[in-house]
């Protein structure tokens, strides 16, 4: 059964050694999670109610969507319900995605770029991990996670700030409001951060 896969820690709290409290399950650090997130990118879109997290055979984590309801969860692989670090790196990465729902429509090399830059963060803060090695067949994440890490080293709050001026959207960021706010910024760098993920550029 799949069931018996799954690492219980993710999912039962277990009482600590010391007698001070329990361990922290899955639900617990996506409540931590949101909370940093909120700090660094601003404030989540409350229209959509999260569910929680379930776990399924796809690859990759993404989130999932009702469809008569404004309801997300965090969808994980079955590798991730076998590990702890492994669910909550994929776990820290779509909770960007949560910030703000973008349903069907595409996400931005700027979006996930962020979502990339927050794991990281996230795993450094309370795993004391080094940053995710993306391979080959992660080039598009590796590029988006290049080109926003530049932005974070000049401003940490950029995207704080850009999401309240664009309604709370990753996705409705414009060219312009890159270039206000980073005028150093190439036309071609401008471009490939608005553009559609996966994509290069839409100039």
């Amino acid at each position: 059964m799949v069931q018996n896969d799954i690492n219980a820690f993710l999912q039962v709290a277990q009482p600590l050694p010391d007698g001070n409290g329990y361990t922290w399950t899955l639900p617990f650090r996506l409540g931590e999670m949101l909370h940093m997130a909120e700090e660094l990118f601003g404030e989540r879109n409350c229209y959509y109610t999260i569910l929680g997290i379930k776990f399924g055979p796809e690859d990759r984590p993404r989130i999932w969507y009702a469809k008569n309801h404004p309801h997300i969860m965090i969808h994980l692989s079955l590798q991730a319900a076998k590990d702890m670090r492994r669910a909550c790196s994929d776990m820290a990465h779509e909770t960007v995605h949560l910030l703000a729902p973008v349903g069907s429509k595409y996400s931005t090399n700027l979006e996930e770029g962020i979502a990339c830059y927050f794991t990281n963060y996230y795993m450094k803060e309370k795993f004391n991990e080094p940053p995710v090695e993306l391979g080959e067949n992660d080039s598009d994440y590796k590029y988006a996670l290049e080109a926003v890490t530049r932005l974070f080293h000049k401003n940490k709050y950029f995207v704080r700030k850009l999401r309240r001026e664009s309604q709370h959207s990753f996705r409705d960021i414009t060219k312009e409001d890159l270039s206000r706010g980073f005028p150093d910024l190439t036309r071609n760098e401008v471009c490939f951060l608005t553009s559609q993920f996966g994509q290069g550029s839409d100039n």
